[in-house]
């Protein structure tokens, strides 16, 4: 959801079209508030449109009645509105809707109200809110959307057969995540878990690279299957695509997979490593992420039985110990995401270095609270220290990799793990 601002702005005169009273009306608008929209619905982290120069916001009074059309005059997060509107039969205090819409693509389901637009009025001010209530609509592969972005309609298949997609998580270097107030740029993979599941995703993208890219794509059914696979494009921004991805389903881990073996167990991807000589499943991915360069969720040490389900739990100081002594590991960057790559036979465990979050409790990347997001990564165990403020965790850094105490009121990453199953 969006939250677009509008602020009053002055107007010198009316103007009349055969008789009708028509208010000529600036606005200056302003995207604030949450910078993430959903274009399939359920999907999370898409890239919030911003304006374009061109853009339409169109008036409706509360009949459903067409009253006028203001146009985005700049392009970026804030705008010039202008226009006129039809204010011959407002009454005072009528509430009137504005409909966002591209001016060259039709983004379906995005409405907003404005108050205080009144017959006789020459200015108006309130707040729109645009929320995406079905996926967008085009009709042809070349309809040109605002410049920082690209829309992509993805199809799945296993085996030339269709996959339903439930969740997914797309990774590529430089893939935008979202946009804030002031342009500056969140990059990351773009996830998403839809309300039911669906044969296709519309998903918003946009890669700063600008240049060819392989993007890794992560996707799960509503049976709980995984499915994983990759594709390269080149997405110009601006455009929008029809893209067929071909994916591989993940077979299921059992007491007999071999070490470096991957599959699913228990609902999520995972990979089987030589714990102290005994082999374990662990996720591939942090819990609350949908792949493995997805940050996933923070959580202090109080609420680590929100991190895991079913038969999954938080590894022990000793089982961290195990992952921390592989001899096979790199700091690196997988699909532009830093972390450490650990080689488990012809395969690979890669923990992201989603840093950490002071007691503050804050739950967006870039606020404050959050600290070496991308250049350290701290993983909890489950167990505590003495004193009792602190407990366990993986800590690894370009100086060091190893376990140590962290306080347990501090929020942190968790990569669940698995017994094999006989």
């Amino acid at each position: 959801m969006a939250v677009l601002a509008f602020t009053a702005c002055s107007n010198s005169e009316d103007e009349t079209d055969g008789g009708r009273r028509l208010s000529v009306i600036t606005l200056t608008a302003t995207m604030s508030g949450a910078n993430t929209r959903a274009l399939s619905e359920g999907a999370e982290n898409a890239l919030i449109a911003t304006f374009a120069v061109g853009d339409i916001v169109e008036v409706v009074d509360a009949e459903d009645y067409h009253i006028g059309t203001l146009k985005a005059q700049t392009e970026g997060v804030s705008t010039t509105l202008t226009g006129t509107i039809d204010t011959e039969y407002l009454v005072a205090g009528e509430e009137v809707r504005l409909r966002y819409l591209n001016y060259e693509a039709k983004y379906d389901g995005q409405d907003g109200t404005l108050d205080g637009i009144a017959a006789g009025l020459d200015y108006a001010e309130g707040t729109l809110t645009v929320k995406t209530k079905e996926p967008l609509t085009f009709e042809s592969n070349e309809v040109t959307l605002s410049s920082k972005q690209s829309i992509s309609k993805f199809s799945f298949t296993d085996e030339s057969n269709p996959v339903s997609v439930k969740n997914f998580g797309i990774a590529a270097e430089g893939l935008v995540q979202c946009i804030d107030i002031a342009g500056v740029e969140t990059t990351g993979p773009v996830t998403g878990t839809l309300s039911s599941a669906a044969s296709e995703v519309y998903v918003a993208l946009r890669n700063s690279s600008g240049s060819k890219q392989t993007y890794s794509f992560y996707v799960s059914d509503a049976a709980g299957d995984w499915y994983t696979g990759t594709k390269s494009a080149n997405l110009a921004n601006g455009k929008n695509y029809t893209a067929s991805v071909a994916l591989t389903k993940l077979s299921a881990l059992s007491a007999s997979s071999a070490v470096g073996e991957v599959g699913v167990i228990d609902g999520l991807p995972a990979i089987v490593v030589d714990i102290n000589g005994t082999n374990k499943a662990v996720a591939l991915m942090n819990a609350g992420a949908l792949c493995p360069e997805h940050y996933g969720g923070y959580y202090t040490f109080a609420e680590l039985s929100s991190a895991v389900s079913g038969d999954w739990y938080v590894p022990s100081k000793a089982e961290l110990d195990a992952i921390s002594g592989i001899t096979d590991k790199k700091l690196t960057t997988q699909y532009g995401v830093n972390g450490c790559l650990f080689t488990i036979g012809s395969n690979a465990l890669f923990l992201p270095a989603a840093g950490y979050c002071d007691n503050d409790g804050d739950d967006v990347y870039a606020e404050e609270g959050y600290s070496y997001v991308t250049e350290v990564g701290y993983y909890w165990s489950s167990e505590g220290t003495s004193p009792d403020a602190l407990a366990y965790c993986l800590r690894f850094s370009s100086h060091q990799n190893t376990t140590f105490g962290e306080y347990k009121i501090n929020n942190l990453s968790v990569r669940p793990f698995h017994q094999l199953n006989p």
